[in-house]
């Protein structure tokens, strides 16, 4: 009797040393402000897979949760600061259908834009100039076997979205990105046999005209050929569009992909080089004079990736790389003269993301780290303030659990200051660290 007495307390006190273990565990990746003094930012992160808000303008305003237990995906805030938007499913399931959300975090108001319905991952885009959402729907048909997209945006003015399609049940349709003006979308249709590359400019009302042509229809004894643009990018002045080429090969897009810009008034394109098709990877300078890119092939972000510059009045590209490293994430602040940010890390496997660090480049061309750590702490996603004084980034330990920090680092201060932490970080594909697993808005 005394043996089961002694075997069940000892039961006991393991299943209370778990308990303990696990709700330290989850304390410890709980969000918490750090900073509690007032700081330029509303920020929605993931914690634990779902989507957290802190009001930095409030000071000591705590994490607060914006959403339900199931899987949140953060898409961005709208250009007014308002809205939030984002995906969310109750189960990781790639046949479950997704439900895209938009909430207003300060007066906690949510609208389900769009339900049972088959969303594409990654083709979600806020007007630059509005507070209209559009995202890319699709489906498929049995008898034709083919698949229909549509492209449809969401207007959130009224007291409930209003839904307009832009392009109905379309076949071919491989990708969008608005105009900077807000008025219309830039749409890419895929080669086909009747018809080449093509890109459209379609206005909010469904008229459309062709903005350029590439390359020639699909013949029939092609096996592997340029299958459509992807990842466009406009310069903030309209006048240069920036895209990747993609191969009709979904193993070789994965490693290699045309870069190209466009004058779309002369419409002369400009070989760029080649890459992995992240239009994050992609950044105008605020005065449109200057594109950076990531220029290398293969999959893996930890190697054979350079800065490169194209400078559209000289037509020059600067290759700005260094001799074993690799470098991602380029974005400029809004400062003048403009600041390049970027990640640099040195020529790693594709499972090492160690060592990892912010770097600028100046507009004299000179280039230097602006955060340091440890060897096993790693910084991503720079966020430049909208003052010009400093950034905002990612810092995570690989030894540690999978949830980091934001920062902001000044450009006058030596040290980082923590402001938000228990952020989730995830290293994405091969090391690409997308998409970002928070987001910033500042007034």
């Amino acid at each position: 009797m005394f043996y089961k007495l002694r075997i069940f307390l000892l039961i006991c006190l393991f299943m209370l040393l778990v308990s303990v273990s696990i709700s330290a565990v989850a304390a410890a990746n709980s969000p918490a402000r750090v900073q509690q003094a007032y700081f330029p930012a509303k920020v929605v992160f993931v914690n634990q897979h779902s989507l957290w808000f802190v009001n930095g303008y409030q000071a000591g305003a705590q994490p607060v949760p914006l959403t339900k237990k199931g899987i949140a995906s953060p898409i961005g805030w709208s250009s007014t600061g308002e809205w939030f938007a984002y995906m969310w499913e109750e189960k990781e399931d790639y046949d479950h259908t997704k439900e895209l959300w938009v909430v207003n975090p300060t007066k906690k108001i949510w609208r389900l834009v769009e339900k049972d319905a088959d969303i594409i991952e990654g083709h979600q885009a806020w007007s630059p100039t509005g507070a209209m959402i559009a995202y890319m729907t699709s489906h498929f048909s049995k008898p034709e076997d083919k698949r229909y997209n549509s492209i449809k945006v969401a207007n959130l003015k009224g007291d409930k979205p209003v839904i307009t399609a832009i392009v109905s049940d379309r076949p071919y349709v491989e990708d969008f990105t608005w105009h900077p003006d807000g008025k219309s979308l830039t749409v890419s249709y895929m080669r086909t046999e009747q018809h080449p590359m093509t890109v459209e400019r379609v206005a909010l009302d469904g008229t459309s005209s062709v903005l350029f042509n590439i390359g020639e229809t699909k013949k029939a004894e092609e096996e592997i050929y340029s299958s459509a643009i992807v990842g466009m990018k406009w310069s903030p002045d309209g006048e240069y569009l920036a895209y990747f080429i993609r191969p009709n090969s979904g193993s070789m897009s994965a490693d290699a992909n045309d870069i190209e810009a466009i004058n779309i008034k002369t419409k002369q394109r400009i070989a760029l080089g080649g890459g992995l098709k992240y239009p994050a990877w992609f950044a105008w300078s605020p005065d449109s004079t200057q594109l950076a890119y990531i220029d290398g092939e293969g999959r893996e972000a930890v190697s054979d990736k350079a800065l490169c510059i194209f400078d559209t009045k000289s037509g020059k590209i600067v290759q700005a790389g260094q001799k074993g490293t690799a470098d991602i994430q380029p974005v400029w602040s809004p400062s003048s003269p403009a600041r390049l940010l970027f990640i640099r890390g040195p020529v790693t496997k594709w499972n090492d993301y160690q060592n990892r660090r912010i770097w600028q480049r100046t507009s004299d061309g000179n280039e230097q780290a602006v955060t340091s750590a440890a060897r096993t702490v790693t910084d991503y996603h720079a966020v430049p303030l909208a003052d010009g004084k400093g950034f905002l980034f990612l810092r995570s330990s690989l030894s540690k659990q999978p949830v980091g920090s934001l920062y902001f680092q000044s450009f006058s201060a030596s040290k980082p200051v923590e402001w938000i932490r228990g952020i989730d970080w995830n290293p994405g594909y091969y090391g690409n660290f997308l998409p970002a697993t928070f987001s910033v808005y500042q007034d």
